[in-house]
């Protein structure tokens, strides 16, 4: 792991480089890496873990499931010693005990709240359902906060043109109409460079 690099390599990421750091159960536990960090959040059947992979280019580097709710913990990656991805628990579950589920949302909580080298909360919503309540409500904590985000849209190639582009205007209207959703698929790889390309323009400005 290259977290302590102190000078940090120019020009873009080398995207298969990427390995896993360690989980963390306590936000207080998180380790003190001095990097920049982009957190995923998401519903825990948006297909994050899949899209992870894609992203980093390296098939089973996030543990994928059938069953939703597997992601538990603060799972971080490092990404050539130049980026930190941390994968929030999924939350939405409804099978998981409500005892657990708040667990999950004060991890999440604690977590957004205390990092300072927080630089953008990338927020994974399903094309084929648009935003839940979970999900706007998550929004709204993070415009009261004060915390950057994007909608990405996962399993884009689910639907085809002109239903894909009429459920990507009506998911940026129910977000408040200021940000559009990335549409993205790890079955197609579709987006996932502009997904790339976003996240290492937001490492350039840090």
């Amino acid at each position: 792991m290259n977290s302590g690099t102190s000078s940090r390599p120019a020009g873009r990421l080398h995207w298969p480089d990427t390995s896993f750091v360690q989980s963390v159960s306590d936000a207080r536990q998180f380790p003190d890496i001095p990097l920049p960090q982009i957190a995923v959040a998401g519903h825990s059947n948006v297909g994050k873990s899949s899209l992870l992979n894609a992203l980093f280019a390296r098939k089973g580097l996030v543990k994928t499931s059938k069953n939703p709710g597997c992601t538990r913990l603060l799972n971080l990656f490092d990404v050539q010693g130049r980026l930190l991805i941390v994968d929030l628990p999924g939350y939405g579950f409804a099978r998981a005990p409500k005892s657990e589920k708040h667990r999950w949302a004060k991890l999440i909580e604690s977590y957004l709240q205390q990092t300072r080298q927080l630089k953008l909360v990338l927020l994974l919503l399903d094309i084929r359902h648009g935003p839940k309540d979970s999900d706007l409500q998550l929004i709204s904590w993070l415009n009261h906060e004060g915390i950057r985000w994007q909608p990405v849209a996962t399993k884009a190639d689910k639907l085809t043109g002109n239903k894909r582009a009429k459920r990507l205007k009506e998911m940026t209207d129910a977000m408040g109409g200021m940000l559009a959703p990335l549409p993205t698929s790890s079955f197609d790889s579709r987006g996932i460079e502009k997904l790339r390309q976003l996240i290492e323009q937001e490492l350039a400005e840090a």
